[in-house]
């Protein structure tokens, strides 16, 4: 009696702890803005049954991923064994009646063992094989142990050889373990256990590429963005919870891994840290007391303008730039945290402020906001058709029947090395028959640029004043060279009424190839190597399209990085960085060039301007023997054809 009243003490004091400290972090993130993550529920239980009870994303590290696997069903099967303990153990009946079965036990002793092996190699991991990205902590073996006692305190209770001297001891054991796991959940990284499912399930739905709007007021005026941690939605909040701190995102990262100090792991645990802190709404009855966020944030510039914390510290501002939106961390992560919007929402604050803004994104912005551009090249005196006009190109003026848009871009109109590509893919369409046009001089930016660096405001007037021109010109369908472009017309034009059927210029080819509207002859022998724009590939799943082109063309031979397809390496021009550090050196496309040059091809093969200039300005910053040959893949099938 007394042995049931002390277990049942306990147990509603760990449970009673676990219960409230899960209530006020609910509480917290119920805090949030409004989103809608409940539509569409067969498409997400779809997704939940693939990383949850798949670990489609967690076997992509094999040893670790079965090792996962084993200790998560292994445990939510010993939930119903335990329950059999309590039930054998103090009122001598089994309940129920199948649990004393001779099958029962077989399967509970194999997964005893599958959760002993799977602890076995996840410290195998972590002491002999560890990736750089996973950090070793005593909270990270503290869990590992216990979980350890608890599954071998039962192999003990049910061990007929020590059931006369070990059966109680190992009973209480194997229960104070599970107890003290309960005070341990609230407060260690493994809240995932609690989180993760749900925030698998409402993982967004929309294309990668697409950011959300903001939906301004009458007069589209006042402040947006994320200020404070207290504006986060609450999914943005629900992801802090959710983070196992694993550091996959830290390891897919092309800023932290080339030394940028960009860490998304530190922004969700930083979140999660301020939000566990309960922020002064909760801690006050006066609505107007002022956040701590910004007593953080006016304490930050007073020390360091330049590196003050924002958003109550959860990231620096110096670090808040370096971000290329590749897309690399949200790939990576086996909880579905959306780290990126974060970044994004951020940005978004200090944009609609017009202040604090690195002088660099100051002129880009307003580049696009006067000239239509980023590089803030006049028009009209800056822009140079001359190409267009030699090839005999109609604009859309002049043959308002064509086809197909051939959106030209802001790279190849202003920047000579990516009109390369324009001149080489217009002539494949010229030799085809491709029915198409141009705008010219009438082009405007897409504003993809504006919208990365956080100018919602800017990028929405200048959706609206393309939208309004394209629909004067019956436009429908639509070619861009430039995934950031196709991204963004595809995917976030939608958004504004904007609904076009837009192609990148790969798909097309590859489509001309096949339907042998084009036809190559033999060219020099070439060992190729391609590199997967983020926005092409990551955002929008086009992998296979560029690689058979390539295949498909006599004398090549292509040949993968290391990292390639959905691992693919940014090339450091994402997220506004192309242009806002133009100048600059970038160690991130230094990083992907020495990897290309590691597989001894003799050339680069891009779909994408950034890529393609960001690529070969660090090309030409190495020694002469080092240097290798980049191009697009519509310049490599044009000297094909």
């Amino acid at each position: 009696m007394m042995e049931s009243i002390i277990f049942f003490i306990l147990a509603a004091v760990s449970l009673g702890f676990f219960t409230v400290s899960l209530y006020e972090k609910f509480r917290v993130i119920r805090s949030g803005r409004a989103e809608e993550r409940s539509d569409r529920p067969l498409r997400r239980w779809r997704y939940f049954f693939q990383q949850v009870v798949l670990h489609k994303k967690i076997s992509r590290h094999p040893l670790f991923g079965m090792a996962h696997i084993f200790i998560m069903w292994g445990f939510i099967f010993l939930i119903f064994s335990s329950m059999h303990m309590v039930s054998t153990h103090l009122f001598d009946r089994p309940f129920p009646a199948v649990f004393s079965t001779p099958g029962f036990a077989l399967v509970r002793d194999a997964f005893l063992v599958l959760v002993i092996a799977g602890v076995i190699a996840g410290l195998a991991r972590r002491l002999l094989g560890k990736p750089e990205w996973l950090k070793n902590n005593t909270e990270a073996f503290m869990i590992q142990a216990l979980i350890l006692v608890i599954v071998i305190s039962e192999w003990l209770y049910y061990w007929k050889s020590a059931e006369v001297l070990l059966k109680g001891v190992s009973w209480w054991v194997h229960f104070l373990a599970i107890f003290a796991f309960f005070f341990v959940i609230p407060l260690s990284k493994h809240l995932h256990i609690v989180f993760a499912p749900f925030n698998t399930y409402w993982h967004t739905l929309e294309p990668q590429g697409a950011l959300q709007p903001v939906h301004f007021g009458e007069n589209g005026s006042g402040r947006y963005g994320v200020g404070k941690p207290e504006e986060f939605t609450w999914k943005q909040l629900f992801d802090a919870f959710s983070c196992a701190k694993c550091g996959r995102c830290n390891g897919s990262c092309p800023s932290y891994l080339c030394g940028e100090k960009l860490k998304p792991k530190r922004m969700n645990g930083r979140l999660r840290k301020y939000a566990e802190n309960r922020w002064a709404i909760f801690k006050s009855s006066k609505p107007d007391k002022e956040s701590q966020s910004n007593k953080d944030h006016k304490k930050g510039q007073g020390k360091n303008k330049g590196q003050s914390k924002i958003a109550g510290g959860i990231i620096e501002d110096g670090y808040l730039w370096s971000c290329t939106t590749c897309g690399a961390c949200m790939e990576a992560c086996p909880v579905s945290c959306e780290h990126l919007t974060k970044v994004i929402d951020i940005r978004r604050f200090f944009a609609s402020r017009g202040k604090d803004l690195p002088p660099a994104v100051t002129e880009v912005l307003a580049g696009i906001a006067e000239q239509g551009n980023p590089s803030g090249s006049k028009r009209p005196e800056d822009l140079d058709y001359t190409w267009a006009w030699e090839m005999g190109i109609p604009t859309m003026a002049e043959h308002p029947a064509a086809e197909y848009l051939y959106f030209v871009g802001c790279a190849p109109a202003f920047d000579p090395l990516a009109r390369r590509t324009a001149v080489a893919f217009t002539g494949i369409l010229q030799g085809a028959g491709v029915d198409f046009a141009i705008l010219g001089p009438e082009e405007w930016c897409c504003g993809e640029t504006a919208r990365r660096l956080g100018d919602e405001r800017l990028f929405q007037q200048t959706v609206r004043k393309n939208i309004t021109l394209w629909q004067e010109k019956g436009i429908k369908k639509i070619i861009t060279a430039c995934p950031h472009c196709f991204n963004t017309l595809q995917n976030e034009y939608t958004q504004f009424g904007g609904s076009y059927e837009v192609i990148p210029h790969t798909v097309l080819l590859a489509a001309l190839l096949e339907n042998g509207k084009i036809k190559p002859s033999r060219g020099p022998e070439l060992v190729v190597t391609y590199h997967d724009p983020c926005y092409l590939g990551r955002y929008n799943g086009f992998y296979e399209e560029q690689r058979e082109l390539l295949r498909a063309l006599p004398g090549i031979r292509l040949i993968e990085m290391p990292r390639h397809k959905g691992d693919s390496f940014c090339c450091g021009g994402g997220g506004g960085r192309f242009w806002v550090q133009k100048d600059k050196e970038n160690v991130i496309s230094q990083n992907r060039l020495r990897e290309a040059l590691d597989t001894g091809a003799d050339l680069i093969a891009t779909a994408c301007p950034y890529c393609r200039i960001t690529l070969e300005q660090e090309n030409g910053r190495q020694k002469t023997e080092q240097k290798m040959e980049i191009a697009d893949i519509a310049e490599i099938l044009s000297r094909r054809i």
